[in-house]
């Protein structure tokens, strides 16, 4: 028997370390998005998308959140910038725009793209959006973090936002998505186009995105140079312009919102970005990319608008998980109106009882008292009848209980011959004691997929 106790003691707190996701036999989005191919609607009349060489894809309608088309969407891949989205929409609900903050040298000192940031100057939060989504600035990205408290607390609010909108195969290991600095395998940092297609999603719902993605030229601060000093000015700076080629150039895709772009050797190109037409809007990401990938991005949002109204769905960008509803409070039980029993009728039970067994054993308590101290009372009128003399003054109440068999003669009246007399051995006993009453006491109411890796470590991690 103790070995069946102990066993399944242990089994209680094991078998959940090896218990299986469980989002592990299902595939966020649709079971059709766990093919690693080309997916779209085969019906007539709907042309195959875009063939590209980037190893994973996904074409999206925002307003009904249909994917339209599809290439290995939950591969995992390691984002590179793109994952400066996640960043953003993490952070730009926590922090005001006005908050101001000085960069740390770590921040400063950021390895890759980078805005230009001095420890001595003070940066607005605004300011370090715009250079982290525009310019792609690595420096800032740390410099948020470091405004929002700290580069662990946000790394872990990035991974539980991933999470709160369904964005599975995403884990965030650095706030710029960096993958040699310090050196991640894909193992440690990773995503796939659906998830960015979600986190895209998500920023179309928050303005300031919006507003940060879509800007082409943003006036960087920066301390006055020499030349600036002579002429009295107190503040620098310079113009920084977007890298997303689809809004500026001699090319600019026709209503692009905007987008975020991501390159390392590792990770190679990446994007993902919206565009709207005709009150409609396409959302496209693509990952693992040559890096001269613009044709193919602006081939997948013409496919999207062409399409939309005839491609099936062949999956859904989810909504995120709703937040747990705050529990009601309990109704307070209400007592029962009984009626409160004077003392002449009685004692009052409702007092005398506690919850369950306590005003058992109260109950208990006080009947025992009652029953010693009749016996009590009995004993003591033996032991007088036993005694010379045998008269005896009765105990209990002066008058007998009402109705008695017979009343209690005078003396005079007890001492002729017949008079009744009692012998002096009787002893008239007490009557019982007064009743407690008969009343009874009144009661009491008292979604990560189960989809292959991409294991390009195998290609000697380029």
């Amino acid at each position: 028997m103790r070995t069946l106790i102990a066993f399944i003691a242990i089994s209680g707190v094991v078998a959940p370390l090896y218990a299986v996701p469980a989002h592990a036999d299902t595939v966020v989005g649709g079971p059709e998005l766990s093919q690693h191919g080309y997916i779209w609607d085969h019906s007539a009349g709907v042309s195959a998308p875009p063939h590209i060489q980037a190893s994973s894809y996904v074409i999206a309608d925002l307003e009904t959140g249909r994917i339209l088309a599809a290439k290995d969407p939950h591969g995992e891949y390691r984002p590179a910038s793109t994952l400066k989205t996640l960043t953003a929409i993490t952070l730009i609900p926590r922090l005001s725009p006005t908050q101001k903050m000085k960069p740390s040298q770590n921040a400063v000192n950021a390895s890759g793209s980078a805005v230009g940031m001095d420890t001595k100057w003070t940066y607005t939060v605004r300011d370090l959006f715009h250079g982290l989504l525009m310019q792609s600035g690595n420096d800032t990205a740390i410099a948020l973090c470091e405004a929002n408290g700290g580069l662990q607390p946000s790394l872990d609010q990035m991974n539980a936002e991933a999470h709160r909108i369904q964005a599975l195969d995403t884990v965030a290991r650095t706030p710029n998505g960096l993958d040699d600095d310090p050196p991640l395998t894909l193992a440690q940092q990773h995503s796939s186009a659906y998830d960015l297609a979600l986190i895209m999603k998500q920023g179309l719902t928050l303005p300031d995105f919006r507003k940060y993605v879509g800007a082409t030229l943003y006036h960087w601060p920066a301390p006055p140079d020499k030349k600036e000093r002579e002429k009295g000015k107190k503040t620098g700076g310079y113009e920084i312009g977007t890298h997303d080629h689809l809004l500026i150039g001699s090319r600019p895709y026709r209503g692009m919102i905007g987008g975020k772009n991501g390159w390392t050797s590792h990770a190679l190109g990446s994007f993902v970005g919206a565009a709207t037409r005709d009150g409609h809007t396409i959302i496209i990401a693509l990952m693992h990319a040559q890096s001269d990938f613009w044709d193919d991005a602006r081939a997948l949002l013409d496919w999207g608008f062409e399409e939309r109204a005839k491609a099936g769905s062949v999956g859904t960008l989810v909504d995120p998980i709703p937040p747990p509803q705050p529990k009601k409070p309990a109704a307070a039980a209400k007592r029962p109106n009984t009626v409160r029993l004077s003392p002449a009728d009685g004692p009052d039970w409702r007092k005398l009882g506690a919850a369950g067994g306590g005003g058992l054993a109260l109950l208990a308590i006080v009947a025992g008292f009652l029953f010693g101290l009749r016996r009590r009372r009995r004993a003591a009128l033996a032991e007088a009848a036993a005694a010379p003399g045998g008269h005896v003054r009765t105990i209990g109440p002066e008058r007998p209980p009402s109705g008695a068999a017979s009343e209690t003669r005078d003396e005079a009246t007890r001492t002729g011959p017949g008079s009744g007399s009692p012998h002096p051995g009787d002893v008239k006993v007490a009557g019982t004691p007064p009743s407690f009453g008969a009343a009874e006491p009144s009661a009491r109411e008292t979604a990560p997929n189960p989809v292959r890796r991409v294991e390009d470590e195998q290609a000697g991690e380029e």
